[in-house]
């Protein structure tokens, strides 16, 4: 046992495996901009010049990937410029000097940022001894007239940085390389998870010297920069580096790039954090088994890693189990019994412990003859800690030697010693389970990873042979029923985390087989039914609605399943209040509706007598709705982007009947909240603003409770829930847990955009539950409890080409005349609303450049201006200003808008704003870095430098005072809000410290900004956002970024992206247009693939794409599939396929597509008719609307001129066609007649069965079980 560190340190993206070169594509990395520093210094220009070049052909300190260690592989030495952070102040100014340091050749400079940070030096001095000297620092207060926010004094930093590197032995110690931004960070997020990308050995640690001065300094300056040379080389043999760039050129969907990726082991620490940080043994052998399976899949995809990579790997891994031992977490448990220094205690215990013993029994040895110790260990555990350990009764002796064999933090191990757990927990229960202290700390803000415990229940085997755990603690085999149940917990927690609320048990058994462990579990059904863990086994219990963890459920089909017995609790709060609800007793609704209704829309003026026609539609379906909404205890509002949801909401909350009884308004985000606020004229909340006020809200965790101790919410008469398909099934919970039972809860949204970050889609479960307990009407769209608006008003009332398309992905019925956008599409033609540019042969900048001189006429010599002026500018002479007010910089800031999928990558929203701001605001930037004594605006905020004039998003919530202080003034910024820089402008020489916001929902007020030095700044360049940070919003033109790889799209999210739009939406597509049409069947939708059973079992099912293609487990629930498992739209169309079935198998196709010169069109079904034509029957959905009925005609029309005749007219020479409709209801007798008079009575001969038949077997319910 070594009781040594090992360091982690963060490197930027590079396309070229990082090895002392430029990048190849420089500006096509758009990761690596994140990070600050290169964000504010990277010379995109000089870069692109320079590209692929070595360091010893460039100037390196232009290229600041370098400073920030992103040539760790170069074989040769460089040299930086490095200037001191505050040379320019009064008391340094003229007496630091820039410094040149080296980079060795296969060296990193390595700075540990958080513990050189003031406000963690407190917490380093707590577990850490290091001479540090408070009073130094103060002095460097005075001396420079303000507070760093980092330690300065010379002599602090050499004392920190000595101490930092202290327990990292060369020759033992391991270095691992990782990425906090990279192509695979997922959409709309600012980095989350660590991706490892490699490891090797420490060779030598060389600490920096000290700032070159001229003449005397008023305190020593330490420089920060530490040489780390390691022993990775291009050949792998002592080291491995994974060929990220060749990964991330395969542009693979995240199944298959399966364990390719090696994210880094985050266990509640700070391990892969601030750049340079201590990695522990137990989390070093985590991360290297990451990286080998990672290598291991590599090679699977034809990538190449040495073979000698997977040998180092596997040698390390075992040798870091013996470094390891029986005790990884002493440092935590010493800590917690409050030993000083209890990492470095235990660090010198371990360096102490002879060979073959438990560092806890050699402690427990040494507190009874302290001369076991060296004179300086012996001295720190002498005294009070002494006195602690010869009290502890023995029980607490056992439970804290268990605590041990865990890699626990400090708080980790506090809660478990104190009681501090979510679940109840003894010290007795903990040692007779181990797993415990995974499952009763989940959900907390001491929550341990499974992986931790299971490492210490089953260590390397000759860990485990030399420390075995005692008894009551030991295992009995792998598949011990405690660790059984906590790997179906930890499973069941993954699943939920993706959103699925079930796991059948054929994926549960599936997934712990296929999951990585030190010792892997033989689970099979015989093994969970043996340990009565089988899901007919774990029955919910009332009296126990969070233990066990887990509880079993079924499927539709009776199969069995689990899930989380606390997401069960929720469901049943959920099931419980909704029923609840709807037994109440309906209101009277007033006899005004419809006056109601006209007082809360504006007048409406028009000659165009279809107008007309489709105005007094939309206001005879909003009357119904609305009437609904007045009526119903508890209710639905469904409705498409711009169907005029918020109407209803307005109308309603402010009806004096419902405002007098109190009106609760919510919305799950802050965006949400402020354009609810501003819509209905009434204030909102969010979710966790709401929440947190009772007790259902831990703003430190994010976690929403279920807490019936805790007091109730005062009661509203009517509560509102916006965004409501935003909700998961804890946050419903939690709001109905802290409801006292209102008249009215309405729940309003779309379930047709993104699902829910998080578990359930319980807006999606509760319409289904509504909309199935009564035949809801083709219109208006109204049954108890459920009102659904179709009729979109936003966008005039027609039947526009953007929102054809946009239908196409929204998972409804396609009405009659719908294919027709697709046939423009593809011929390129004209339209008003919609257009298509590829971007095949060019680059996405170019298609952007093109789309936004032909909708902005950004172009020609004023490009800069005019790209300013559509956006909120204003001209003054030759300037252009950003005004305020009404048809200022915030009010026009969403006139346009560009939309991707991804943030990183050529297309992501950080080189498309990057690229933006560089082409048409660069003399912007260039007015904000001059000088102060020049300067007349503030200085760059953040990585993007943003500046006077741009167009950014605010990704915090955040209270903050507006200006001017009015009464109606929110004094809060959401994320996600959109706005323009306005200021403030000064006079030469003053330049002002704040840079002023005016937000696109908060027009007259400013907020203020300042820049920080953090890479994850409040602020963002918004002239492209993600579809994700759109949601919600409302833009005059979208500009949609459609890169090839599906993966980064989804049905949810184009039909997110199709529905922001006023005017035009316009795609900029890579591949051919055609290939989105696969991602209009339910085969691309993520909430038909999530498992969930809130109001019904689930009923997955592997289904097929009309050529017979498996397109993967959809939840058959929500999606429409035939017999033989193909896909169609609808539930008449399912019927129909069964006729078919019966009449001619194998003789028909869905959707098969129908060429007539340019044009294409997808018949409902193609059979093949008896005499070799075709037949083509076409379902005729919604006719009761005049625009649907007209298309039918038109298609008709077209199908006459192709040769193809109706039926009654003994069909055409190119085919038959024939047609039914639901205006009558479904008629299936009269349909099978119709499909009879023309295909015959049915197939004649034997039925061939299937290849493959199952043996008979008896029923489910029959099964006898042992």
């Amino acid at each position: 046992m070594s009781g040594g560190l090992h360091l982690s340190v963060r490197v930027p993206w590079h396309d070229s495996g990082w090895a002392g070169t430029v990048c190849k594509r420089p500006l096509d990395n758009a990761s690596c901009v994140l990070l600050k520093n290169i964000g504010e210094q990277r010379e995109d220009e000089y870069e692109a010049a320079h590209a692929d070049k070595p360091l010893d052909l460039v100037n390196p300190n232009r290229i600041p990937c370098v400073g920030e260690r992103g040539s760790f592989m170069s074989p040769h030495n460089y040299q930086l410029m490095k200037e001191h952070p505050y040379r320019r102040s009064p008391a340094l100014k003229g007496k630091l000097q820039p410094t040149p340091v080296t980079v060795p050749a296969y060296g990193v400079h390595a700075t540990p940022y958080f513990w050189l940070h003031r406000d963690n030096v407190a917490e380093v001095l707590r577990t850490t001894d290091v001479e540090y000297r408070e009073e130094l620092e103060e002095l460097v207060n005075d001396t420079l007239k303000f507070k760093p926010q980092w330690v300065i004094h010379g002599d602090n930093q050499r004392a920190l940085m000595t101490r930092f590197f202290a327990d990292v032995e060369p020759g033992n110690a391991l270095v691992f390389f990782y990425l906090k931004h990279s192509p695979f960070t997922a959409a709309g997020t600012s980095g989350g998870r660590s991706l490892l990308v490699g490891a090797a050995r420490i060779n030598d640690i060389e600490l920096p010297g000290a700032w070159q001065t001229t003449g005397s300094t008023p305190f020593p300056n330490h420089m920060w920069e530490t040489n780390v040379r390691h022993s990775l080389r291009p050949d792998g043999k002592d080291g491995v580096l994974l060929p990220m760039a060749e990964l991330a050129a395969l542009d693979l969907d995240p199944d298959e790039l399966g364990d390719a990726l090696a994210w880094a082991p985050e266990y509640g620490s700070r391990e892969f954090m601030y750049v340079t940080e201590h990695v522990s043994d137990d989390t070093a052998i985590a991360a290297l088994e990451r990286l080998y399976r990672a290598a291991e899949r590599c090679l699977d995809l034809g990538l190449d890693v040495p073979s000698v990579s997977l040998d180092w790997l596997s040698d390390r891994i075992a040798e870091l189990w013996t470094m390891r031992g029986p005790a990884p977490g002493l440092g935590a448990v010493l800590e917690a019994l409050s030993v000083p220094h209890g990492p470095v205690v235990a660090r010198a215990i371990a360096r102490q412990t002879p060979e073959g013993v438990d560092p806890w029994d050699f402690l427990g040895e040494a507190m009874e003859e302290p001369t076991r110790l060296s004179p300086e260990l012996a001295k720190k555990l002498s005294g009070t800690p002494r006195k602690v350990w010869r009290k502890l009764p023995d029980e607490k002796l056992r439970f804290l030697k268990l605590l041990t064999r865990f890699n626990l933090t400090v708080a980790q191990a506090e809660a478990l010693l104190t009681g501090d757990t979510e679940i109840d927990l003894s010290h007795g229960e903990l040692l007779e389970d181990p797993y415990h202290a995974y499952t009763c700390l989940l959900g907390g803000p001491a929550e341990v990873a499974f992986d931790v415990i299971d490492r210490g229940c089953f260590p390397e085997a000759s860990v485990r042979a030399a420390f075995p755990l005692e008894e009551p603690s030991a295992m009995v085999d792998a598949a011990d029923e405690r660790r059984v149940q906590a790997l179906l917990t930890a499973v069941a927690e993954e699943a939920a985390a993706t959103g699925d609320t079930v796991v059948p048990l054929g994926r549960m058994l599936d997934a712990i087989k296929e999951r990585p462990l030190v010792e892997p579990c033989p689970l099979t059904e015989e093994v969970l039914e043996a340990h009565e863990l089988h899901p007919s086994d774990l029955s919910y219990d009332d009296e126990s609605p969070y233990w066990p963890p887990v509880c079993g459920t079924e499927l539709a089909d009776g199969s069995p399943a689990f899930k989380l017995t606390r997401l069960e609790t929720t469901s049943r709060l959920i099931r419980i209040t909704v029923d609840e609800q709807l037994a109440k007793m309906r209101h009277q609704v007033p006899g005004d509706v419809r006056a109601v209704l006209d007082g809360a829309l504006p007048d409406y003026n028009s000659n165009d007598a279809d107008d007309i026609a489709a105005e007094e539609r939309a206001r005879l379906e909003k009357t119904a709705a609305l009437a609904e909404l007045f009526a119903a205890p508890l209710s639905v509002l469904n409705g498409r982007a711009g169907t005029g949801k918020t109407t209803l909401i307005h109308a309603l909350a402010n009806h004096p009947d419902v405002h007098g009884a109190g009106v609760l308004l919510l919305a799950p985000t802050g965006k949400a909240r402020v354009q609810l606020t501003k819509k209905v004229k009434l204030p909102a909340q969010t979710l966790a603003q709401f929440l947190g006020k009772y007790g259902r809200y831990d703003r430190d965790t994010g976690v929403y409770l279920i807490d019936s101790s805790r007091p109730k919410a005062p009661r509203f008469g009517t509560v509102i829930v916006d965004e409501s398909s935003m909700l998961t099934e804890e946050q419903l919970a939690a709001l109905l847990d802290a409801l006292r039972p209102p008249d009215r809860l309405i729940l309003v949204g779309d379930p047709r955009q993104l699902p829910p970050i998080g578990a359930g889609r319980p807006f999606v479960d509760l319409i289904a539950r509504l909309a199935s307990e009564g035949a809801v009407p083709s219109f208006p769209r109204v049954v108890r409890g459920y009102a659904e608006l179709t009729v979109l008003r936003r966008q005039s009332g027609q039947v526009r080409d953007d929102l054809m398309l946009a239908g196409w992905f929204a998972g409804d019925e396609i009405p009659e005349g719908f294919d027709e956008v697709w046939h423009r599409l593809r011929k390129g033609a004209e339209m008003k609303t919609l257009a298509a540019r590829p971007w095949q042969a060019t680059r996405p900048e170019q298609a952007i450049d093109a789309a936004l001189a032909e909708e902005l006429d950004i172009s020609g010599p004023k490009a800069a201006a005019r790209f300013e002026l559509s956006y909120g500018g204003r001209e003054n002479g030759p300037w252009v200003n950003f005004p305020t007010g009404e048809d200022g910089a915030g009010a026009r800031s969403e006139a346009w808008q560009i939309l991707s999928p991804t943030r990183t990558n050529p297309w992501g929203t950080i080189e498309v704003n990057r690229r933006l701001k560089r082409k048409y605001r660069g003399k912007a930037l260039k007015d904000a870095l001059r000088p102060p004594y020049e300067r007349t605006v503030p200085s760059p905020i953040g990585a993007e430098q943003i500046v006077l004039g741009d167009k950014v998003l605010n990704n915090q919530n955040q209270n903050k005072d507006a200006w001017p202080a009015v009464p109606d003034a929110l004094n809060y910024v959401a994320n996600g809000e959109i706005g323009v820089v306005v200021g403030q402008i000064s006079k030469k020489g003053s330049p002002p410290r704040y840079t002023h916001i005016e937000f696109s929902s908060q027009v007259g007020s400013r907020y203020s900004y300042r820049s920080s030095n953090e890479d994850d700044p409040a602020l963002e360049l918004a002239w492209a956002i993600t579809v994700h940070k759109a949601q919600g919003s409302e833009f005059g033109k979208v500009f949609v970024l459609l890169p090839g790889s599906s993966r980064r799209l989804s049905r949810e999210l184009l039909y997110t992206a199709l529905t922001r739009q006023k005017e035009k939406v316009v795609l900029l597509h890579e591949r051919p247009i055609d290939e989105l049409f696969e991602l209009t069947r339910s085969t691309g939708s993520e909430t038909a693939r999530r498992l969930t059973d809130l109001f019904a079992p689930p009923a997955p099912r592997e289904v097929l794409l009309p050529d017979g293609t498996a397109a993967g487990v959809l939840d058959t629930n929500l999606i429409h599939v035939t017999s033989n498992g193909i896909l169609v739209r609808s539930k008449n169309e399912v019927i129909i396929a069964s006729i078919l079935e019966d009449l001619a198998p194998g003789a028909w196709e869905y959707e098969k597509p129908l060429v007539a010169g340019e044009v294409t069109r997808f018949p409902d079904f193609t059979i093949t008719g008896s005499d070799g034509r075709p037949v083509y029957w076409e379902h005729l959905g919604m006719l009761d609307n005049p625009h649907y009925e007209n298309a039918w005609e038109g298609k008709r029309a077209w199908y006459r001129e192709q040769g193809v005749l109706p039926q009654d007219e003994g069909g055409g020479p190119k085919g038959t066609l024939i047609w039914t409709d639901d205006r009558d209801g479904v008629d299936v007798p009269a349909w099978t007649d119709l499909a009879r008079s023309v295909l015959g009575s049915g197939p004649s001969g034997v039925r061939v069965p299937a290849r493959r038949a199952a043996k008979k077997a008896a029923p489910a319910a029959a099964r006898t079980r042992n």
